[in-house]
């Protein structure tokens, strides 16, 4: 065991302290109280905090408080149980209720479950039992036996020993110095039961019962140690003189973690140490969490009162310390001596070939001598100030300004830097210098430039750029920084821009240097990054991305700013350090020893979601929104510890975004989803888990429901509905344009029939203007007809009248002229009357007259006439006869056949009579004249026969009266019959419908 003590001695004496970042959290950092009692870290890498306010999980980011349990009390005490089988358990108060936590969430174990889960507190025989799985912050009391359990049995602490007791219930006492308040020096470490004794300067190891004693003082059982055990988690750290260690390995070596000024002072309860993160937890019972990062960055200052600490030019010196411009030496943990060199230009230091060290002040050249141990100088003078001293392998250049507008650079093939062997002139300032095969590339504010020392001529390689640094990495590789437009790798004399990082902070990259291990190591204004050499060739072939891992005040660094503007910038020791200059000194560090962190794709978990600000609730695989949703989150659940900036998270929803888009993480870990119509979605994931750019895939899928509108039922049902509708108002509309189809049917019919008879009603009104036509030059010539002969007969009488000499047969003449005019005259009239009654409508009137009346009117009419001719009339009026047959037309009808039978009657008689049935009225009129030929008989009994109402009346052969006659028969739908009268003459009946129509 001897062997064992010196081990833990060498072991804290060699082992180094790399910077630390130490964060403390409490109620205003989103804990429920700031009494952290426990910490323990769960299968899955999720922490958990025991307070006097609930549980509390912490993924590295946020706290999640468990608060809102259905317990008695909130005041925790100890984690217990058994990780790997995820089965972690805590009580409260007095074990009133116990909590299970599985499954990365919290259960509580029903009251009637209780005595079937382990017990921290057991009642046996009256004596009260409390099992130890923490030996900090216990309150001892006599009166209360404590026991620790192990796989193999358990120990029972009494008075001056410990019982133990097998599985197989084997007991054995074991007798050592011991009581209650010695618990504090009890752990157990890979089932061994260790106890120590500050007083006597010995520790006890028990194992299985069997006991050894280590006399030896070591750290373990030194007065000024404290121990802090937690059996759940098999740590047990040791505090001594501020120094925190954490027990390792079967021997017990001590692993120095941290030295923590003032530690007695915060109360700490617990402890845990995250040894894959390399973080170290300290829960305080009155200030919260504090987590304490042990990084392996060291940045090295000077602290001397009123000498700043921005690292400036420097150079490496020794194996492990560098010598920056004013003569400062250091080593990663601070200064070592200073050589005070008193130059002015803080930008610029080289070596020469023989190790000595060049600056700049003011307007001259420096030589610090390496053979005077840097003491003794010599100087070259210049006329303009310096900008700038440059050397690589056998050249060697200076860059001088007078006025800020024009540069000049010298090139120098000697070491000796007395004579110019090339001088350039550029407008602006030179930045860089760099030999390029047989040339030189130049840095410039403007550009990027090539000079050709055997043509003495500059070209431009690009412009546009201000170029900060021109670099050769030991492959060969050259590189370009900017001051703002990134950084290029020149290949085959052209520039490749190399792709950002996710905020553009490598826009200003500063210095870039390669380890033996394949990656590259970029200083800028904001962080130090690391990129695998790999991904930033490919990204030149092939446009992919490369992965930047980003280092800041998380990982230790003192400032995020590290100094572009010096040259030697960054460079390598001897002993395997890289040595970048920031704004708060140098920082060093071992590439090999400085990790980086990406998630476990086994323990990645979308199970969580917060719908509008409300609870958190657990969903699996499938999440339902309501439509009145404004807002969801639905949490990354990653247990990752370090910087968030670089844990790579993208989602897209399929079908909607086309691309993968960043997750931004600030207080939590979430996707959000807004804004979205009502539907199913798939969600896609994709978190980084390597630096060469492998990630794991998570799909969920998720519900915004519609409201019922919007269901496929409603949806249905509506259709369905519209459809019957449309079905509804088809059939009626249908419906009504048959019905309207009918109208207009028997619209059209009747606008047809309209059209029809006013078609057939203007065929008629032609034919009837023909018909007049006809009829007016038929009457025309009708009337010259019959007027023309009683005209000539007129004319003659005249002339006999003028040639007759005898008063008396001049009186005659008179006479037969006056009778012949009055005929004449009575025709004219009985053409005007008869032309009125050829036109009018009306063939019956409203009131009834005697047509015996019109016989007696017609024959005073006629009267004078007929005795002239010696013929006599006479009415027969034993019959009366009433009708409502137009009188004018009854009249004109009996006025022109009268006229007929007086006209061709000569010492005759013309009788008149009428006679009146239930059906008819028979007007006779006969006369004794010379009657009818046969001829004339047959001709109107035709004409009477076969023309109708609406012929045109021809007035052949037989002259106008007869005719006018059978029209007027005709038009009152009456019948005439003509007949010979005996012994001579003609009797002429008219047969009238005793109607009233």
């Amino acid at each position: 065991m001897s062997r064992f003590l010196i081990t833990i001695f060498l072991f804290v004496i060699f082992q180094a302290e790399g910077q630390i970042a130490s964060s403390w959290y409490d109620m205003d950092s989103g804990l429920p109280q700031n009494s952290i009692k426990d910490i323990i870290k769960d299968k899955y890498g999720f922490i958990w905090l025991s307070t006097d306010d609930g549980i509390v999980r912490y993924d590295g980011l946020s706290f999640t408080p468990y608060n809102n349990l259905a317990v008695t009390n909130l005041h925790f005490e100890d984690f217990h149980g058994n990780i790997s089988h995820d089965s972690i358990m805590i009580g409260n108060n007095n074990e009133e209720n116990k909590i299970l936590i599985t499954k990365r969430n919290v259960y509580k174990i029903p009251q009637k479950n209780l005595n079937k889960v382990e017990s921290i507190l057991l009642k046996e025989k009256n004596r009260l039992k409390k099992r130890l799985i923490k030996n900090i912050g216990l309150e001892y009391y006599p009166g209360l036996q404590y026991f620790i359990k192990t796989k193999s049995g358990d120990y029972f602490f009494r008075k001056n020993e410990i019982l133990y007791i097998e599985k197989k219930k084997v007991k054995q006492k074991i007798s050592i110095p011991f009581s209650n308040p010695d618990l504090s020096h009890v752990f157990v470490y890979n089932e061994v039961l260790y106890v120590t004794d500050p007083i006597k300067r010995h520790t006890y190891r028990i194992d299985k019962g069997k006991l050894s004693i280590l006399k030896e003082p070591t750290i373990l059982n030194n007065p000024s140690t404290r121990i802090f055990w937690q059996q759940i988690s098999d740590q047990t750290f040791i505090l001594n003189n501020d120094d925190i260690y954490l027990l390792q390995h079967e021997e017990l070596q001590l692993k120095f973690l941290v030295k923590y000024k003032d530690f007695g002072r915060q109360r700490f309860n617990c402890i845990f140490y995250d040894q894959h993160f390399n973080k170290l937890y300290l829960g305080s019972l009155i200030k919260g969490l504090n987590i304490i990062y042990l990084g392996n960055f060291f940045t090295a200052q000077k602290k001397i009162p009123f000498v700043e600490e921005v690292a400036r030019a420097s150079l490496p010196f020794t194996r492990n310390t560098i010598i920056d411009v004013s003569g400062y030496e250091l080593n990663k943990y601070g200064l070592v001596k200073n050589h005070h060199f008193d130059s002015d230009n803080k930008y610029f230091m080289q070596y020469d070939d023989s190790k000595n060290i060049l600056l700049t002040k003011d307007s001259v050249l420096v030589r610090m001598r390496k053979s005077s141990q840097y003491k003794v100088r010599d100087t070259v003078s210049f006329i303009k100030t310096f900008c700038g001293i440059y050397e690589k392998d056998s050249l060697r250049a200076v860059s001088i300004t007078y006025d800020l507008k024009y540069s000049y650079l010298y090139i120098y093939k000697n070491k000796h830097i007395k004579k110019a062997d090339c001088i350039f002139k550029f407008k602006g300032l030179v930045s860089s210098f760099l030999k390029y095969g047989n040339d030189l590339l130049v840095g410039h504010n403007n550009g990027l430039y090539r000079i050709s020392i055997s043509h003495n001529t500059i070209s431009q390689l690009a412009s546009g750029i201000s170029v900060k640094s021109i670099i050769q990495t030991p492959d060969k590789m050259m590189w370009i920084t900017t001051n703002k437009h990134g950084f290029f790798l020149l290949k085959d004399k052209k520039l490749f821009k190399i792709p950002l990082d996710q905020n553009a902070y490598l826009s200003s990259a500063h210095y870039i240097l390669a380890d033996p291990y394949g990656y590259y190591w970029i200083s800028s204004n904001n962080g130090l990054f690391k990129a695998s050499k790999k991904q930033l060739l490919q990204s030149v072939k092939s446009k992919s991305p490369v992965f930047y891992y980003r280092f800041s005040k998380s990982e230790g660094l003192l400032t995020n700013e590290f100094n572009g503007a010096t040259l030697p910038n960054a460079y390598s020791l001897d002993n395997g350090e890289f040595v970048f200059p920031s704004m708060d000194g140098f920082v060093f560090f071992d590439p090999k020893s400085i990790a980086t962190y990406y998630p476990d794709r086994k323990n990645i978990f979308i199970e969580r979601a917060r719908i509008n600000n409300s609870k958190i609730i657990n969903f699996k695989n499938h999440l339902v929104l309501e439509n009145n949703y404004k807002q969801a989150d639905i949490f990354i659940d990653i247990p990752y510890y370090s910087n968030s900036y670089n844990l790579g998270i993208e989602a897209k929803i399929e079908g909607e975004d086309k691309d993968w888009q960043q997750i931004p993480i600030k207080d939590e870990r979430k996707y959000t989803i807004k804004s979205l119509e009502t539907g199913t979605y798939t969600l896609l994931l994709r978190i980084l888990v390597s630096p060469d750019g492998s990630y794991e895939y998570k799909t969920i899928s998720f519900e915004i429901k519609p409201l019922f509108y919007q269901t496929t039922a409603f949806k249905i049902s509506l259709g369905l509905l519209l459809l019957l509708i449309i079905i509804y108002i088809g059939q009626k509309r249908t419906k009504f344009l048959r019905k309207k189809n009918t109208t207009l049917k028997t619209k059209v019919n009747h606008m047809a029939n309209e059209l029809k008879e006013t078609s057939k009603h203007l065929e008629t009104v032609k034919n009837d203007m023909q018909k007049e036509s006809e009829y007016r030059t038929r009457l025309v010539e009708a009337i010259s007809h019959d007027i023309a002969t009683p005209v000539k007969y007129i004319a003659l009488l005249s002339q006999k009248l003028n040639e007759e000499k005898d008063t008396d047969i001049q009186k005659e003449y008179f006479d037969t002229i006056h009778q012949s005019s009055a005929q004449l005259y009575s025709f004219t009239l009985q053409l005007k009357e008869y032309t009125d009654l050829y036109r009018t409508e009306n063939i019956y009137q409203t009131e009834k007259y005697s047509i015996n009346e019109i016989l007696i009117t017609k024959k005073r009419l006629f009267d004078d006439i007929a005795k002239s001719k010696k013929n006599s009339i006479i009415i027969d009026d034993k019959n009366e006869a009433y009708s409502f047959i137009n009188k004018n037309i009854i009249a004109c009808i009996i006025h022109n056949l009268l006229d007929n039978a007086v006209k061709y009657t000569d010492g005759g008689t013309v009788h008149l009579s009428t006679e009146q049935s239930d059906n008819f009225i028979v007007i006779t009129i006969s006369d004794t004249g010379y009657g009818m030929s046969d001829e004339q008989m047959i001709y109107y009994k035709q004409v009477f026969e076969h023309a109708n109402e609406d012929d045109i009346v021809q007035f052949k052969n037989y002259g106008l009266g007869l005719h006018m006659v059978i029209h007027l028969i005709k038009k009152i739908n009456a019948v005439i019959t003509f007949n010979k009268n005996t012994p001579h003459g003609s009797i002429i009946k008219i047969i009238l419908k005793n109607t009233y129509e």
